[in-house]
């Protein structure tokens, strides 16, 4: 039978509608991409926006870094990811470490890192930590941050933060990020302990599971404490390899706050103890060639501090 158009017109939009239907039955043509059953475009915004933060956070960019890990809280916030929450947290920790901004800023503020006390984002994190499917691993990070936080305060119970430590080890055997910073954490008490010797030896560890895995930001870091602890020791020899060490992996990452700082540091470890001229003469050009590098990124109080260094070597 031969079809007018009206009746073709019918058929076919029948024809539509059956494949609509059967396709939110699950009936679909081959040809087409199946509906996700899970969203997480807020997730990968907030953790983009928490790596940026973490690299601005290495690379001495403070506002930056605060505003991002603001953000990233928040977006993790909004959409219940009690794993990332944690991870803000712990670097929101690391973040009021490094600036010496222990105690709440500013109450009531947007961002927690100005609105909470470094304790009090910890109670956080371990609340989100209990919270999330990693629970074991996030709560051993946790402990990690504790043990920096009371470093961080001037608190001298070594003992009892060495076994915290080994503790969290046992639990990041398969996390080599967080096993570096456990690593690294034991160099710091070990520092603060005045066994250099152990410093030596466990931010060299850090360096290595860092350097395995690739973690370029925080290689520098770990060289940087093994100079620190060579130099302490007296070596200073030792120290300024470290350092040159340091230099290397700060300069393949482009970290150029830590570059300048590099340069600082093997400034002050030659003028100490007995100097030579020569000494002298590449303490001056290292302290200078810092100045330099802080001026360009801005970092005036620091480029001041080095020239100032550099002004005092007879």
């Amino acid at each position: 039978m031969e079809l007018n158009g009206e009746t073709k017109k019918f058929f076919l939009v029948v024809a539509v509608f059956a494949g609509c239907f059967f396709s939110l039955l699950g009936v679909s043509c081959s040809s087409l991409p199946e509906r996700a059953m899970k969203v997480t475009t807020t997730a990968n915004s907030a953790d983009v926006r928490y790596e940026n933060a973490n690299n601005e956070l290495a690379s001495g960019k403070y506002d930056l870094a605060k505003l991002h890990f603001a953000q990233a809280y928040n977006l993790a916030y909004s959409v219940d990811d009690p794993d990332l929450l944690c991870r803000i947290a712990l670097s929101g920790i690391s973040y009021k470490i490094i600036t010496g901004t222990l105690e709440a800023q500013n109450p009531g503020a947007d961002s927690f890192i100005d609105s909470l006390s470094a304790t009090e984002i910890l109670a956080e994190a371990r609340y989100f930590a209990e919270r999330s499917a990693r629970s074991s691993v996030l709560s051993a990070v946790c402990s990690i941050c504790e043990v920096n936080i009371e470093l961080s305060k001037g608190n001298t119970n070594f003992l009892i933060y060495e076994n915290h430590l080994r503790n969290a080890e046992k639990s990041l055997a398969k996390e080599p990020y967080y096993l570096a910073h456990a690593y690294r954490s034991f160099g710091d008490v070990y520092i603060r302990s005045k066994k250099y010797g152990e410093a030596v030896e466990y931010y060299g560890k850090a360096a290595s599971v860092h350097t395995k895995n690739r973690y370029l930001f925080e290689i520098g870091t770990d060289w940087y404490g093994i100079a620190r602890a060579q130099s302490l020791a007296g070596k200073k020899q030792d120290a300024i390899s470290a350092m040159t060490t340091a230099l290397k992996y700060d300069r393949d990452s482009e970290n150029s706050s830590a570059i300048a700082a590099d340069y600082f540091a093997i400034a002050k470890i030659l003028m100490k103890g007995e100097t030579s001229v020569g000494d002298r003469k590449d303490a001056k050009k290292n302290a200078r060639w810092a100045a330099s590098i802080f001026k360009s990124i801005g970092m005036k109080e620091n480029a001041a501090e080095c020239e100032n260094f550099a002004s005092e070597i007879e």
